[in-house]
């Protein structure tokens, strides 16, 4: 059985991730508005991250909870589901943004689940905040990524 502590390591895990992803876009990416928005996600994962750590090792909470819905642990067959591809040097910043769009669904999925599982009622807000943080950034990726390939349609 999976608990909570499994589901925070899952949660950190996808956070580095995500950074990998942005400095690695970093090093391709040239636009100056690209780099700085870029380096704007990194900085907020790395809150995440550091965040998801301190829950995990300040002992305060009850991370022995049993997760009652295991699937949050398996890999899904969406269209927003991560796959391990791994980066390639010549990614436009088109490309880099569609496997955020997916990091991001995949991140909300993650606190979501994780609010769930939570007991303490200070966790579950944390944890809800944190999923609501992951639903904007996906929406200011997905914003980006529609000035990127010009498909903006009445929204604008």
């Amino acid at each position: 059985m999976k608990t909570l502590r499994d589901l925070l390591d899952v949660a950190i895990q996808q956070e580095i991730n995500s950074q990998d992803l942005y400095r690695k876009g970093l090093k391709v990416i040239k636009d100056p508005e690209s780099q700085k928005f870029l380096k704007e996600l990194v900085k907020e994962e790395e809150e995440h991250e550091k965040m998801l750590y301190n829950i995990k090792e300040t002992g305060l909470y009850d991370l022995d909870v049993v997760v009652k819905d295991d699937t949050i642990f398996q890999s899904g067959e969406s269209s927003h589901d991560v796959q391990d591809e791994p980066f390639k040097e010549d990614w436009t910043i088109e490309e880099i943004l569609n496997l955020a769009l997916k990091r991001e669904y995949r991140a909300n999925q993650i606190f979501v689940a994780a609010s769930k599982a939570a007991k303490d009622t200070e966790l579950i807000t944390l944890f809800k905040n944190l999923a609501e943080e992951e639903v904007n950034h996906h929406k200011n990726i997905e914003k980006k990524y529609k000035i990127q390939t010009g498909s903006f349609g009445p929204e604008i």
